[in-house]
């Protein structure tokens, strides 16, 4: 596909240069033209431009991306958490190249990944703007290094970026997404784990303003080349991926259809030059078998038929991360007849979701509690609560106990406020 910019001008203007370019003949692509002016020239006293993209004649769409390709998941039902294990080899390093590892369909489309940026390594996730959603998606919280933007192009809506955090090759990075209803809205929350430190990270929580808009199936990885690299290859692995339906129950990703746009493969779209140069399937390492992608690079060559199914049998029937564990809790009266309550738990353990906190005059809180705060805030590391029915006994025993992202309890930690 030719396409033109036809350039207009007001009276008295006119271009000073006006050339015609023939492509080398050996090159890959087709004959291009070159529009060329004086923008100084034009931009002297008041003048309009008026650029307008028509099907006639001289810029050429560049055809040097690596080829997108796809592994669609196989689970089409409704779910609450996403969870999926990414790995890019050195050598499947390319800058401007988005290796995504969840995304999803619904009432809140989004997707999540990692990225090779000029800005460099980085955690990328977000959320589209859908027509029933009653207010504009926000950020609840932004983890350290987090950064959010509103976007546009394909679509509006929200994303995050964290570069702080990075990532690097040949390391197993642990991808986490959980929805959760509140009233008319649905909030989103983003994890990831370094296979290298055991750590987590809460990266974002969003805010959708729709009711209950979980995870529609199939999940989807791809591989992208934005910036018209073909000539590099990059490579994705991705492993250990489940989904939680609505029920509880936990569904392994244990196929997957891969595929490459073919419709970016033909004459005079962003993948001809590299229209040969990709690959996907399941391959093996002393860890086990894993599915992967490549695209670009001069030497990669298909072993697969695009498109083409691939399986990872798999046994265990639930994810298997160390679930939380609280490493200290804190607490102290503070004004107006308040108790604060502060804690910390174990980064390299499951993170947290949500907390419960009790008070007791008994050390093995039996009986009513004297007072009782519990809620679901993945980044809540403090807690005031009412003293009123306490004050006048003594001592006062606190309970603490936190959930995980999937659900896991940690064992209770014990606190006692003496008179």
């Amino acid at each position: 596909m030719i396409w033109a910019l036809p350039i207009s001008v007001a009276p008295g203007r006119k271009f000073k240069h006006l050339i015609s370019t023939p492509w080398p003949n050996k090159a890959k692509s087709a004959r291009a033209w070159c529009l060329q002016a004086d923008l100084h020239t034009l931009m002297m006293n008041k003048f309009s431009l008026t650029f307008l993209l028509l099907s006639t004649a001289f810029i050429v769409v560049a055809q040097n991306a690596a080829p997108s390709s796809h592994l669609v998941f196989d689970d089409n039902f409704e779910g609450d958490i996403l969870i999926n294990e990414v790995r890019v080899p050195k050598t499947g390093v390319t800058m401007y190249t988005y290796y995504e590892t969840l995304g999803w369909r619904g009432g809140a489309s989004g997707y999540a990944g990692i990225q090779v940026h000029p800005r460099g390594n980085n955690f990328i996730f977000s959320i589209w703007d859908h027509k029933e959603h009653a207010a504009p998606i926000k950020a609840v919280h932004r983890g350290p290094g987090t950064i959010t933007q509103k976007f546009g192009g394909e679509g509006t809506g929200l994303k995050s970026w964290n570069f702080e955090l990075g990532w690097e090759p040949n390391t197993w990075y642990t991808l986490v997404s959980r929805s959760w209803a509140v009233g008319d809205h649905t909030f989103y929350g983003f994890w990831a784990r370094s296979a290298k430190t055991k750590k987590w990270t809460h990266l974002v929580t969003m805010d959708v303003a729709a009711k209950e808009a979980f995870f529609k199936g199939g999940t989807d990885a791809f591989i992208e080349d934005w910036l018209e690299t073909g000539k590099n290859s990059r490579t994705t692995n991705l492993r250990g991926g489940w989904k939680r339906k609505l029920n509880g129950d936990w569904h392994a990703f244990q196929s997957g259809r891969y595929s490459v746009n073919y419709w970016d493969l033909e004459l005079g779209k962003r993948s001809f030059n590299f229209k040969t140069n990709w690959n996907g399937g399941v391959a093996k390492d002393e860890a086990g078998s894993f599915y992967f992608m490549t695209a670009g690079g001069k030497d990669t060559r298909p072993s697969a038929a695009n498109p083409s199914r691939h399986k990872i049998k798999r046994k265990d029937t639930k994810p298997k991360y160390e679930a939380i564990k609280l490493k200290s809790a804190k607490m102290r009266l503070a004004k107006r007849g308040k108790l604060m309550v502060t804690w910390e738990t174990d980064s390299q353990t499951l993170p947290q979701f949500g907390f419960k906190i009790t008070g007791h005059d008994n050390p093995s809180g039996q009986g009513e509690p004297l007072f009782l705060l519990e809620s679901v805030e993945p980044h809540a590391r403090r807690a005031e609560l009412p003293m009123q029915k306490a004050l006048g006994q003594a001592p006062v025993f606190v309970r603490i106990r936190c959930l995980d992202i999937l659900d896991n309890e940690s064992p209770v930690l014990s606190l006692k406020l003496d008179d």
